[in-house]
């Protein structure tokens, strides 16, 4: 699933290849995963792009908003003159004309240009809401703060760690707690701040929230200046990878030498998720 470095640069993607563009139709082709009534966005402009975590808002001219959530195998494609480019998951079964099998939803513009909305496991979704109310959806209650906002302080973390019992990499992921992280950029900021992925959160020291926050911080940074990974051949809008993969300290590096102290990083099964660590650097 894309993490927020990589939700970043599709969204700078598609205010370049889509603002100002006019919809004039909406084809879903797999009702499940169109929630709301496509009349309300016919003939709306594209006013705005926005992210909250690993989530799209695509803001119209008419008071009305698309929500999109990629998932673990989303993928926008917007096609314009017979030219693609291409934002998540670009899965070789994609590889041919579009529409296809997998291709759900079809946002059609008055130019003739097009947004796909492709998803081989169908677990995306699409959501027309009314702005005013997409609080109710991407709201503070829903989503905790992102690193680098400024409600992401220390002070914040003691809280939410102090009252959970389970590992802080879960607590990390929990989006409910910390908005736009996942498996790849908890990991790398548990290495940074050299805490063990399986240390319950309730028992980190004040030291160690500190250097974790600024670890979130730093990965965060780092990720949105190389684009974002490319893990799970995740690409930009623009259709290149992200690059953070060729910097990662522990991430899908199991087995290998660690590049801070030579020892071997390892991997464990944790609420489902593979987490990455060097049990020499992380304690």
């Amino acid at each position: 699933m894309p993490e927020l470095p990589e939700v970043e640069t599709i969204k700078g993607g598609l205010l370049i290849k889509a603002k100002g563009k006019k919809i004039k139709d909406v084809r879903i082709r797999v009702p499940k995963v169109f929630i709301g009534d496509r009349k309300k966005i016919i003939d709306a402009k594209i006013k705005d792009v926005r992210r909250t975590g690993k989530i799209l808002q695509v803001i119209l001219d008419n008071g009305y908003s698309i929500i999109i959530h990629l998932k673990m195998t989303g993928q926008l494609v917007f096609e314009e003159r017979g030219e693609k480019s291409v934002g998540g998951h670009p899965q070789k079964i994609y590889e041919q004309p579009l529409p296809h099998k997998h291709t759900h939803i079809i946002y059609t513009f008055t130019d003739d240009s097009h947004l796909y909305f492709n998803d081989l496991r169908k677990f995306g979704w699409n959501k027309v809401i009314k702005t005013s109310k997409v609080d109710k959806t991407l709201g503070p209650d829903k989503f905790g703060p992102e690193p680098g906002s400024k409600g992401f302080s220390s002070e914040y973390l003691k809280k939410i760690f102090s009252r959970s019992k389970k590992t802080i990499k879960q607590v990390l992921m929990d989006q409910n707690k910390i908005s736009g992280i996942g498996n790849i950029y908890s990991s790398e900021s548990l290495f940074y701040a050299r805490i063990k992925p399986t240390k319950s959160a309730n028992k980190l020291s004040d030291k160690e929230i500190e250097k974790l926050k600024k670890a979130l911080e730093k990965v965060i940074k780092l990720g949105l200046k190389h684009g974002g990974s490319s893990e799970n051949t995740y690409v930009n809008i623009e259709g290149k990878k992200g690059k953070y993969m060729d910097i990662a300290v522990v991430y899908q590096r199991a087995g290998e030498k660690c590049r801070k102290c030579g020892g071997k990083i390892r991997s464990q099964k944790i609420g489902g998720r593979t987490a990455f660590w060097c049990p020499a650097c992380q304690h």
